[in-house]
């Protein structure tokens, strides 16, 4: 029996799945010019970020002194920013607003997604947080409102009160065309907002952590062959084990390979098999990933999972 041909070379991989890669620069605020101090985000300071109104939202990094994570280490690599979502003594709001590598096609779907973890040091909590894109940054505006503009995606999942876990804030959209910027907040006045107290010893007001920002396209469907159809993939969301079924079809086919990798498409799990085999996702952190099948005739089938 033939085994599989297995695609090494990073530029190959990378053409196969152009539809999952992350159009936002700098998704984990990794790279920077130089340490700002507390609210002095902006370009300047951080590769392809910056704020769009005079709200102070603020940059964490371990390699920063002075301004080094805090009750919170990051979702991946070392930094992340943090935003005043609401306040309790009147409406003030912070944003930040990153690049895209290139400009949104109109009409294709795109997946938005970030973690958000709430700051300990903060007593209440919002359900809305959401992504708002557009062709130009917005602002800059000359004070700390909200910003009045409706996000594509927002926050689902109810209160968003965990300030031990990342929390996965994630939605589709279909894109107007020519968006090429990234904006997270809370795009509500202080009357609209949903506001929980979720503890006791703090201060008033709801401040989050922000970490791993992405924007992909996934077309309309994540079948890539005729041979796709042969091939199960469950549960989705998944909890403990993923499972890949091969109909009698695809069996025949030979010996195939599942590949799992995590948004930034590095690959966190591959198994061999003939009919059907089960991944261990249970260590995985909540998330989307991405998984490919494939035998010695090529990829038979690509998507997405969420792990919850």
């Amino acid at each position: 029996m033939k085994k599989i041909i297995i695609l090494v070379q990073f530029i190959i991989f990378s053409a196969a799945f152009a539809f999952s890669q992350n159009l936002v620069l700098n998704p984990g605020l990794e790279n920077y010019i130089t340490c700002p101090g507390f609210g002095q985000f902006s370009s300047a300071y951080i590769n392809n970020w910056s704020k769009p109104s005079v709200g102070s939202t603020d940059y964490y990094n371990t390699s920063c002194a002075g301004i080094q994570p805090v009750s919170q280490v990051p979702h991946g690599g070392e930094a992340y920013f943090g935003i005043i979502a609401f306040n309790y003594s009147g409406e003030y709001r912070e944003y930040a607003t990153a690049q895209l590598s290139t400009p949104l096609t109109s009409g294709l779907l795109y997946t938005v997604s970030f973690y958000v973890s709430l700051n300990d040091g903060y007593i209440q909590a919002v359900n809305e947080l959401g992504a708002y894109l557009s062709a130009a940054a917005p602002g800059p505006f000359g004070n700390a409102l909200h910003i009045a503009v409706t996000p594509q995606v927002e926050n689902t999942s109810g209160v968003l009160g965990s300030d031990t876990t990342w929390m996965l804030v994630s939605g589709t959209f279909t894109a107007a065309g020519g968006e090429q910027y990234i904006t997270i907040g809370n795009f509500h006045d202080d009357a609209s907002t949903t506001v929980t107290m979720v503890g006791s010893t703090g201060s008033f007001g709801a401040y989050y952590f922000i970490d791993d920002v992405s924007v992909t396209a996934h077309g309309t469907t994540d079948v890539e062959s005729h041979n796709a159809n042969s091939i199960t993939v469950y549960p989705n969301p998944v909890s403990n084990r993923l499972n890949i079924t091969l109909s009698e079809q695809g069996a025949e086919q030979g010996a195939a390979q599942v590949t799992l990798y995590d948004i930034a498409l590095r690959e966190i799990g591959q198994q061999e098999f003939i009919n059907s085999t089960s991944l261990n996702t249970e260590e995985l952190c909540k998330g989307i990933y991405i998984y490919t099948v494939q035998n010695k005739n090529g990829v038979l089938k690509k998507g997405k999972i969420v792990k919850e």
